[in-house]
Order: structure tokens, then C-alpha cells, then sequence
């Protein structure tokens, strides 16, 4: 009796290890969605409203299931437009998070860091507001830079003892690059452009996706959980249920944020500063300029 209950347990952790590397074996990965720039990214392409803009985006989310994203705001935008003061309760009513990005989206090395971090706490008046009861205190650096030696440690000290955690990010498809330069063919009715556009766009998805598996890969020996960084704008809204499907097609499952930074590969020390895998992959020694990147060049030269 005994022995069938020790075969019946070696049978029962046989399969569950099995169960473990099948789903390891499907090309599925855990990603978390983000978007930076609430409630305001860059110019508004004529016929669309900044509410309208986060209600396409919202929408998105829903229809894929994504769980919990962050918006990480700039609150300078919220200043005469009651349209942008909308976009960020709809945020709150959909059960989506709001984080910190500076209040104004500068750059760490603008100023300096006393002039950094008095950009950090005039965000917080808004999301205190609207996040009563809930933890706000998760920050994105503006333009993913954390800072030089002269100013970094200074703000990475005092983001630490403000109970702040930073918001990595692993896959990007370069959108913000896409946001003016949509508005403007819009605006000349170019709708050869724009559809060149979205052909462009959705190449360098595929594109950021494998290479970001072919990274991690590289890195890690394993497909670490991804952070997804995007921005609330027009082109981005449009592009956003192409964007999701095209990541479940290629494994994603949609988590939280909270999960996926909970991976060892989201906890190296330092200023954390660009995409995590390729700063990890540069503090290493790990060569991966082989590895197929993109680039949003020409894109500026359009509808001009």
C-alpha cells in the first residue's frame, strides 16, 4: 500500500514536470502591456479627440483580456483641456493603473537631479486623486534614461526611499516615432503614406518581436517575461488590435506587470537605463549587434 502511494507520487511529479516543459515547448511567454505619455502623446491627427484616442485604446484591451496596464502620466498635459482630464478618468473606470513619468516628460539629464525629482513629486498631487487606496508609486524614466553618474544615483536614491519601483521595459516597436508624422499625411490627406505607414509599422512588430526572443535567448538562455512599452497616440490607437493580435499569434499571454517584474532577469543591480535585455546583455559582455534590429529612419522626411 505503501509502495502504490510513493508510485502513485512519482507518477503525479513525472507528469507535472512534463506539463512544465509542454508548456515551456508551445513558444508562449508571459508579456505585460504599458503606455507612457497620459494623457497626451504628441500631435492630434485632425478628426480624433485625445478621449477618443484612449476610449480605441481601451477598447483594444478589452477585447484581448489585457490585464492591469499602467499609463504612466505627464501631468503639465492636464492643464486647460478638460479632454485630457477625461482621458485619465476613463483610464481609472476601465481598472487600469496609473504610474509616475515626470510631469513633464524631462529628460533625468536636463537639469539637475533636485530639478528631476521636483518633476516626480508634482505628479503626485493627481495620481493620490485618482488612485485613493491603491500603490501609484511605480515610475517610468522619460525617454528610458535613468540618468548619468552625476545625476542618476542621486534620483534612483530618492525614488528608492519613496517607495518607488521602476518600470523596465524589453520590447518596444518604436510607435512614438510613427505619432507626428501620422497627423501630418492625415492632415495632407495622404492616404498612400499613411497606408505605407501601417505596412511599415506592422513589419517592424514582427520584427522587435523576434528579435526581442532572439535576445532573450542570447541573454538569458530562455524567453524572460516581456514588458511591453507603447504611447497613447493616434497612430499607436489605430494600430493597437493589429499590434495585440500579431503578439498572441506569436506566444504572448497577457499578465500584469507586477508579474512579469517579479523575474529575477527585471532585478539587476543598477541605473536602469534603455531596454533591460540589451543593458544586461552590455553589463555581461554579451555581443548581440548580430541580432536583426530596426529603424525608424525616413520616417520624419514623410508628408513633409
Amino acid at each position: 500500500m505503501r509502495f502504490g502511494r510513493w508510485l502513485g507520487m512519482c507518477v503525479g511529479a513525472v507528469a507535472l514536470v512534463l506539463a512544465g516543459h509542454a508548456v515551456a515547448a508551445d513558444g508562449s511567454y508571459k508579456l505585460a502591456v504599458t503606455i507612457d505619455d497620459l494623457p497626451s502623446h504628441g500631435a492630434l491627427p485632425a478628426g480624433m479627440t485625445r478621449s477618443g484616442i484612449a476610449k480605441m485604446t481601451l477598447d483594444a484591451y478589452a477585447a484581448h483580456k489585457v490585464p492591469r496596464v499602467y499609463g504612466y502620466i505627464n501631468s503639465v498635459h492636464l492643464k486647460g483641456d478638460p479632454d485630457n482630464a477625461k482621458v485619465l478618468q476613463m483610464w481609472r473606470a476601465a481598472g487600469h493603473p496609473l504610474g509616475n513619468h515626470h510631469v513633464s516628460h524631462a529628460s533625468v539629464d536636463a537639469g539637475t537631479a533636485e530639478d528631476f525629482i521636483k518633476g516626480i513629486a508634482a505628479n503626485e498631487p493627481v495620481l493620490a486623486e485618482l488612485m485613493p487606496g491603491e500603490n501609484w508609486h511605480s515610475f517610468r524614466y522619460p525617454f528610458l534614461n535613468a540618468g548619468d553618474a552625476a545625476r542618476g544615483p542621486a534620483v534612483a536614491e530618492w525614488l528608492k526611499a519613496h517607495g518607488y519601483t521602476i518600470a523596465d521595459v524589453s520590447m518596444s516597436f518604436n510607435d512614438w516615432a510613427y505619432t507626428d508624422t501620422h497627423a501630418r499625411c492625415v492632415a495632407k490627406g495622404d492616404t498612400a503614406a499613411v497606408e505605407t505607414m501601417k505596412t511599415r509599422y506592422m513589419d517592424e512588430v514582427r520584427a522587435q518581436i523576434a528579435r526581442s526572443k532572439a535576445v532573450s535567448q542570447k541573454v538569458y538562455g530562455r524567453m524572460i517575461p516581456q514588458v511591453l512599452l507603447t504611447h497613447i497616440g493616434g497612430f499607436g490607437a489605430i494600430m493597437l488590435p493589429q499590434v495585440l493580435d500579431e503578439l498572441e499569434k506569436s506566444g504572448a499571454k497577457f499578465v500584469t506587470l507586477e508579474e512579469v517584474q517579479s523575474d529575477a532577469a527585471y532585478a539587476e543591480p543598477g541605473l536602469k537605463s534603455g531596454l533591460v535585455m540589451e543593458r544586461t546583455a552590455q553589463a555581461k559582455g554579451i555581443d548581440i549587434s548580430a541580432i536583426a534590429n530596426t529603424s525608424v529612419a525616413g520616417l520624419d522626411q514623410m508628408c513633409r
